[in-house]
């Protein structure tokens, strides 16, 4: 008798401790220095890696991230807010940087990293910064890894913001701001980007995303992904695009997606489908976005001749000034349901069905760019309805939640799932980050806003 009930007492303290064991350390650290060591020389799956608050001078080429977790158990790496709210910032400015400020390589898998700030990252372009190791440098070099998760960062005035290889699988960015990233072409190099991806499956939701310094907000060559809920606007060149790859189809779905305030380079095109140096293939489903153009000159979609890529584009609003809506030159096949679109647009494909036309789209305030409708808006309850629209949607999905060689993590799914749920899910936060739930009363609004009825 006293043999058992020894055991049950020992019993609950070793599974207590094997539990603590499974669930990794808690690492506290002040310096990249001892970041460096753990990412590269001992971190184990489950393990958290806090960064205290504060400004961190970078002085390395990168922080290169060797060390694996698994999908149960992900490394995580997390900045930890002063009283302020202040994370900590990682400044780059001192040092040429070796693609990314952190870099995540061939064969690195399920690494969570959140909450820091990391800031201006650059190559060669600089030649007071040495030694040399590249021609362009980010915030993130993603080279081969796969389920990787980059939540709730502050990510600017790199030469890259992002940039991700076609070795990279399941890389999900989410609850970010991206901006002021990019250079220009210099002869010896194109234009660098907010984002260059060009992940096997990559996942960009609930962004902000602004002003591209030279380049786009959103420079795609993938083989599969989704962009949803993210707002973006002020980029240099044009904003969203899939530039080539896209053979296992994409999702655009909820955005609202706004062309610069300024003139810049003269380029008008909002969207884009191929840019010439790869052939954008598969199919493109827009769903759901609020597509803003500026000035007259502006348009909303163009297509490269050597694309192939077909655009799906359902519940969608086109208003502003833009006086052109396409630009066709590739081989793809533009087609759609319930749009709406501004009175007096040219080149409008007659493939697109159930089209709504007229001069005011009902927003509650253009001029403080709130894309939110009023109660007498035409966009109300005039979208094609969710359970028509999901076969659209899985089009994509299926491919993004499919196991390869790589099993996709928690955190991939989950937000697959969170994006099917009641097709759209999440509305843009007006020129910001984050989540917000949308309103669900039975019917599609068109847009990236559902109308919610106010007390007045």
């Amino acid at each position: 008798m006293k043999t058992v009930l020894l055991f049950a007492v020992v019993l609950p303290i070793l599974v207590s401790l094997f539990a603590s064991d499974a669930a990794g350390r808690t690492y506290q650290v002040n310096s990249l220095r001892r970041l460096e060591v753990l990412v590269e020389e001992s971190a184990e799956p489950g393990d958290i890696i806090e960064i205290a608050p504060g400004q961190y001078d970078f002085t390395y080429d990168r922080i290169n991230i060797q060390r694996s977790g698994t999908p149960d158990a992900p490394i995580i790496i997390r900045g930890i807010n002063d009283e302020k709210g202040n994370r900590p910032v990682i400044d780059a400015m001192g040092v040429n940087v070796h693609r990314g400020v952190i870099t995540i390589g061939d064969g690195v898998h399920d690494i969570i990293v959140e909450n820091i700030e990391i800031k201006n990252a650059a190559g060669t372009r600089y030649p007071d910064r040495v030694p040399q190791y590249g021609v362009n440098a980010g915030a993130f070099f993603l080279a081969g890894c796969r389920n990787v998760t980059i939540r709730n960062c502050d990510i600017h005035d790199c030469e890259d913001g992002l940039f991700a290889t076609h070795w990279a699988d399941c890389i999900l960015i989410e609850n970010c701001h991206i901006h002021h990233n990019g250079t220009a072409y210099t002869g010896e190099h194109n234009r660098t980007h907010n984002f260059y991806f060009c992940a096997a499956r990559q996942i960009v939701r609930n962004c902000y995303i602004h002003d591209s310094t030279e380049g786009e907000n959103f420079k795609s060559r993938a083989g599969n992904t989704i962009f949803a809920y993210n707002w973006v606007d002020e980029e240099a060149i044009y904003s969203v695009a899939v530039d080539s790859g896209g053979a296992e189809n994409t999702l655009w779905v909820g955005n609202v997606v706004m062309k610069r305030t300024t003139l810049g380079h003269e380029q008008g095109r909002l969207l884009g489908i191929g840019d010439g140096t790869g052939v954008a293939s598969g199919t493109l489903v827009a769903l759901n976005h609020t597509f803003i153009t500026i000035f007259p000159r502006d348009f909303y979609l163009f297509t490269e001749k050597s694309s192939t890529c077909d655009a799906v584009l359902i519940n969608n609003v086109f208003a502003g000034p833009g006086t052109v809506f396409l630009e066709k030159n590739g081989q793809g096949s533009i087609t759609g349901m319930n749009n709406w679109i501004q009175k007096g647009i040219e080149n409008v494909p007659d493939t697109l069905t159930g089209t709504i036309s007229g001069d005011d789209a009902g927003f509650v305030d253009v001029a403080s760019f709130d894309f939110h409708l009023k109660a007498d808006s035409p966009l109300i309850n005039a979208g094609l309805p969710r359970a028509d629209v999901m076969k659209y949607v899985k089009l994509v999905t299926d491919n993004a939640r499919a196991e390869t060689e790589v099993k996709p993590s928690p955190a991939w799914l989950n937000a697959i799932t969170e994006i099917e749920d009641s097709i759209p899910s999440f509305e843009p936060v007006r020129k910001g980050n984050g989540y917000t739930k949308r309103t669900d009363d039975g019917k599609l609004d068109i847009g990236a806003y559902e109308y919610v009825k106010t007390s007045e």
